[in-house]
């Protein structure tokens, strides 16, 4: 039995099979301390046995037995945790915990980080120094602050089960003023994969505490990765108390819940990153490429104008309203949220600086920055065009971290060429000045900083060189998309406030998540008289429908209709989806109200007639062609239906002078040839209608030819025998 069974027999409460077993698997490990922990329960378990035997009845026996469930889950977690650092030695997570066997304690690692942080202000402020000796001993307190903040990282992520020490250790990193946000981000972002390595409630208390520190780029780390671990880990969490007196706290605060239905969106935003960056990549992109190579290759020719207007042309007015489509298209993918720019940097990601599984995390600043590639941009002209470039702009962390490091491979020469570009823009130093100045007071908005860490986190799980060993929580957010029912936590704490989750729900659909849309839309529906729920009806009718749930969908629509009649967008829906589904009467009757509303539509025309033809309806099915063919002379589908309707109507004569109108206007209509001779067949004339068929009819369209002369038969225009026996003799080839 591996690890994953025995959790799953323990969330079913399953000890019998899983105590012993857990048992020969901790003495086998050779921990003290959760061997302990182990036969400590083992021993209570014992005990609640004995009494049972001695017809003890102890009320308190299921709380009991619940509590030692879920403390066995946590031990297990810890078990396997313990073992797969023996039996991996190789993984990143065993080698960074080998790593820190020479670290006296977590408090001497906070205490070092503090010093440096404190050492590190003070030399950058001391006016006595001398340049050349400041840059030298900060060259040093750099790199001494680089290897703490790693080792924090890495102590934090692959730590143990935090005791009381660790969690005030935590907080003393949270408000201490001698740390920075910068390390502050790291450190969260630290807390968060250790959860997902191994629950510890002390942590997730943290983060959800975190939530309520100013600072937002620390509180919205924090709750991105306090959702992520309730969503993926609920069954080990859902018992403990601490946590769900924690969350009722948060039941009436309409600022959390916004916030919670806010990052549940971004986290399946990055969801549909794939399908952006195949849109990106194969659409726009070459769109956009070709449009500047059109561009490029008109400013180049000796352009007539003369030419143009003679002729009504404007080739760059149509090259550049195209790009520019392409350009709003992406524009308004990037203002849904879209992660438009994943494609580009993830060609970025191969620099050694990405190879350290800390720095996926660092928050991008040229300010509060240790890092060398990114120091040497803090000054001079090319400070001010990539703070121009950065502050504000969509990238994520991760990708401008990505955009320096092609910078500063760029080299001297081509450095002093961007700030040689830059002075001729910007020949008044003090514009560009103000320009920069303007653009670093531009404060991030929460919901930034929550969209680049969840971006941040996506780049990590799929672009990091050793993402093998994780557990990747977007592919499992891909399958699984969370809505406020994932689990009786959420529903709690989201379900009451409908407007939000009307919009969320609003939100799945349109990325295609159209069962998580279903089921909030479901639950919005709860009264099918409710003239406000006319929408929530029809878009549960839209996601069945994506779903491929037939009758669901008629059942929804119907309900729509029957509370908003004549709304045109639910009875085109009705009326299409019974067409395909072969309620011909149903179909019929719906066109019909619908050209009710709107009598010139060709597309209802034709859709009505075609209706009333599949139920044999074909005198009421001809006006309507007649008007479809007067309103659209150019319909060709109106002229062919309406031709086919008077031939079974009996009237010939007018359906021959409707096909040769046909036939004069294109010569090569195959469709208008087949009726031709479908006339001469009813007129007598089986041996003309022969040679003319004989050559049109092949595979594709031998099956229409036949239904259309079954309709002929049925409506006792041509005998059965006749039938039978002239399309055995197309057939049959018969010379």
């Amino acid at each position: 039995m591996d690890y994953l069974d025995i959790q799953t027999k323990l969330r079913s409460s399953n000890l019998s099979e899983t105590f012993p077993l857990i048992r020969k698997k901790v003495s086998a490990i050779g921990n003290w301390e959760l061997t302990e922990e182990v036969e400590n329960l083992w021993n209570t378990y014992q005990q609640m046995l004995q009494f049972m035997l001695q017809g003890m009845n102890d009320p308190q026996s299921e709380r009991i037995r619940n509590s030692i469930c879920q403390r066995l889950q946590f031990a297990v977690s810890r078990l396997e945790r313990l073992e797969r650092i023996k039996n991996t030695p190789n993984e990143k997570y065993a080698n960074a915990r080998k790593g820190l066997d020479n670290i006296p304690s977590f408090e001497h690692l906070v205490s070092q980080l503090e010093n440096l942080s404190q050492e590190i202000d003070e030399v950058t402020h001391d006016e006595l120094l001398r340049d050349s000796i400041r840059e030298h001993r900060l060259e040093d307190l750099f790199q001494r602050h680089e290897i703490t903040l790693q080792t924090l990282f890495n102590w934090t992520w692959t730590s143990e089960v935090w005791q009381h020490t660790d969690t005030d250790q935590a907080n003393r990193i949270l408000f201490t003023d001698s740390i920075k946000t910068h390390d502050k981000a790291v450190f969260v972002s630290a807390v968060t994969l250790s959860l997902f390595e191994l629950m510890d409630m002390g942590k997730l208390l943290f983060l959800l505490d975190s939530y309520l520190v100013e600072d937002e780029q620390i509180s919205q780390r924090a709750l991105v990765g306090f959702i992520l671990v309730c969503y993926l880990h609920f069954d080990e969490i859902k018992h403990n108390q601490d946590l769900k007196d924690r969350l009722n706290i948060y039941h009436d605060d309409t600022s959390f819940v916004h916030d919670v239905y806010s990052t549940m969106m971004q986290l399946q935003m990055s969801c549909t990153t794939d399908s952006v960056t195949s849109k990106m990549r194969n659409d726009i992109m070459p769109a956009l490429m070709k449009g500047l190579q059109k561009k490029n290759k008109t400013e180049q020719q000796t352009i007539d104008p003369e030419v143009f207007i003679k002729n009504g042309e404007n080739p760059e007015w149509m090259t550049n309203e195209n790009m520019n489509k392409k350009m709003q298209e992406m524009a308004e993918m990037q203002l849904d949220g879209s992660d438009i720019y994943y494609s580009t940097f993830s060609m970025m990601k191969g620099y050694p600086f990405f190879s350290q599984m800390p720095h996926w995390f660092y928050p991008f600043s040229l300010e509060d920055n240790y890092i060398p590639e990114i120091r040497k941009f803090q000054k001079g002209a090319i400070n001010k065009i990539i703070r121009l470039i950065l502050n504000g702009s969509p990238f994520c962390n991760s990708d401008k971290y990505s955009l320096c490091f092609t910078f500063s491979n760029l080299g001297n020469m081509a450095e002093s060429a961007i700030e040689a570009q830059i002075n001729s823009q910007f020949p008044d130093k003090e514009e560009l000045e103000e320009l920069t100045e303007s653009a670093d007071l531009q404060k991030p908005k929460k919901a930034d900083i929550r969209r680049q860490y969840v971006c941040d986190l996506y780049r990590f799980y799929y672009n990091y060189p050793y993402k093998q060993q994780f557990q990747n929580p977007f592919a499992i957010l891909k399958e699984h998309p969370i809505t406020p029912f994932s689990n009786s936590w959420l529903q709690e704490l989201l379900a009451d406030d409908q407007e939000e989750m009307a919009q969320y729900a609003d939100f799945l659909m349109r990325k295609e998540f159209y069962q998580a849309a279903l089921d909030i839309f479901e639950t919005l529906a709860i009264n099918e008289f409710d003239l406000s729920l006319t929408s929530i009806w029809q878009k549960i009718g839209f996601c069945h429908q994506k779903l491929n749930h037939t009758v669901e969908t008629i059942h929804a629509y119907t309900i729509a209709n029957s509370i908003k009649p004549n709304f045109k967008w639910t009875l085109s829906h009705l009326a299409a989806l019974c067409y395909t589904t072969g309620k011909m009467e149903d179909s019929a009757r719906y066109y019909q109200e619908l050209l009710s509303i709107s009598p010139e539509n060709q597309k209802y025309l034709i859709n009505a007639a075609q209706s009333l033809m599949q139920c044999h309806r074909y005198n009421e099915a001809e006006p309507l062609l007649y008007k479809a063919s007067y309103l659209d002379e150019q319909s060709h589908e109106a002229k062919q239906l309406l031709a086919w309707c008077l031939i079974v109507g009996g009237k010939n004569d007018e359906a021959m002078k409707l096909v040769l109108e046909m036939q004069a206007t294109d010569a090569t209509n195959e469709e208008a040839d087949i009726l031709f001779a479908i006339v001469l067949l009813i007129d007598g004339k089986t041996q003309e209608a022969y040679q003319r068929l004989r050559h049109l009819v092949n595979d594709s369209n031998l099956s229409k030819l036949r239904q259309q002369l079954n309709t002929l038969s049925l409506h006792q225009l041509l005998l059965p025998n006749t039938l039978t026996l002239f399309m055995d003799a197309l057939t049959l080839h018969i010379d």
